[in-house]
């Protein structure tokens, strides 16, 4: 009985399991101040479990001292968040500072990275030194480290906005052959990754799940290459989005598509249209043959014809549709057709007003969408930002 009561009153007798649980659901802040109560809760502050996901924040040049937790306990890290307000220049030298430390791990066992830009970019910046900083990272460890246990399975590159090259991918491509996911859709200015790369990347990297990229870097010769027989494992998922570089590109073929589609039955593909791509070959990349689980047509424009088409094309495989464009009539027409034939679908977000009506019936034809908050439909103006499942729904 005594035993129990002094369980009661003292906090340090926790196993040190139920410590390490209650932890893991704490910001770092909090954590390295309840870690401080007493040795028992210290010890558990090390633990490997609560080092496999690690979100680096780099907003003010305070948060330098995120690099000590780094040098400790970098050793069992898989999964890394890099945030970075780019605008001053303490916090890019931050960063940078990071990934060389990252680079220096001995038996590293990061399979994760993702880094997010926040704020406005300095004036004719490039970023060179997070490219030269990531080409560093991907490259092979030196002699004088011990190799690594894993190998990079997953890179986020979607946030920096600086003009990722040929060269970081193919040091990537050749050192991190069990990549299963890659995203580069960076929102930069003018693509520099040339089709070639890509093939060269899809070729050695043969656990490729996920791919996200600009139209201007895909080829026949990719798609072909995801249905050889060498291939670990069947591509899953490829993003493209189709900007301004494509007034001048080489278009997907219609074979090409459909030999992968065959190839892969699972097989699906999010195609994205921004402002500046050119209106008239829109029509012409949305082929049937494609199974588009995700459409997006952000052109701010009127593209009521494209919508129909996408009712036409996807009824089997569409899942979700975002539109940003002008109503029209004959748009909430096309609207109504897409919720008709698309029995899949489960996400619609019209970034323009429609009326009342049109709401009405999708809601009727996908009740589950209007449970789920999965839409953005409006019949009067309102402040933006619109945001899913916030405005209406749950």
């Amino acid at each position: 009985m005594a035993d129990l009561e002094e369980l009661a009153c003292n906090w340090s007798l926790l196993p040190s399991d139920v410590v390490v649980h209650v932890f893991s659901f704490l910001p770092m802040k909090e954590r390295n101040s309840v870690s401080r109560v007493c040795k028992a809760w210290h010890q558990s502050f090390g633990h490997p479990y609560l080092w496999h996901s690690f979100d680096f924040w780099f907003l003010l040049p305070s948060h330098v001292r995120l690099l000590e937790g780094l040098i400790k306990y970098g050793r069992y890290i898989k999964s890394v968040f890099i945030g970075v307000n780019q605008l001053s220049q303490v916090n890019r030298e931050n960063a940078c500072a990071l990934m060389d430390q990252l680079s220096k791990i001995g038996k590293r066992r990061l399979t994760r990275i993702e880094i997010v830009f926040t704020g406005e970019n300095p004036l004719f910046y490039s970023g060179q030194e997070f490219l030269d900083g990531l080409f560093k990272l991907f490259s092979p460890v030196s002699e004088s480290i011990e190799p690594p246990l894993n190998t990079l399975s997953h890179v986020d590159l979607c946030g920096i906005t600086v003009p990722i090259d040929d060269r970081l991918i193919n040091i990537l491509a050749d050192n991190h052959k069990g990549l299963q996911y890659f995203d580069i859709q960076n929102k930069v200015i003018v693509c520099k990754v040339t089709p070639g790369c890509i093939l060269r990347l899809v070729k050695i990297c043969r656990y490729l799940l996920d791919l996200r990229l600009y139209h201007c870097s895909m080829s026949d010769y990719i798609l072909d290459a995801f249905t050889k027989e060498n291939r670990e494992k069947n591509i899953e998922h490829l993003s493209i989005m189709c900007r301004r570089e494509d007034k001048f590109g080489t278009d997907l073929s219609a074979m090409a598509w459909k030999n992968l589609a065959s190839a892969n039955p699972s097989f699906r593909v999010t195609l994205g249209f921004d402002h500046t791509c050119p209106f008239n070959i829109i029509p012409i990349i949305m082929k049937p043959v494609i199974p588009v689980r995700t459409l997006k047509l952000e052109t701010f424009a009127e593209c009521h014809e494209e919508v129909t088409l996408a009712a036409m094309y996807y009824s089997s495989t569409l899942v979700k549709l975002v539109l940003r464009t002008r109503n029209t009539m004959v748009l909430e027409e096309a609207l109504i057709k897409v919720a008709q034939s698309c029995t899949l679908l489960k996400a619609l977000l019209v970034f323009c007003v429609v009326s009342e009506e049109t709401i009405e019936e999708i809601f009727c034809l996908h009740p589950d969408m209007k449970t789920r908050g999965t839409f953005v439909l409006k019949s009067v103006v309102e402040p933006e930002p619109w945001v899913v499942g916030v405005e209406e729904g749950d």
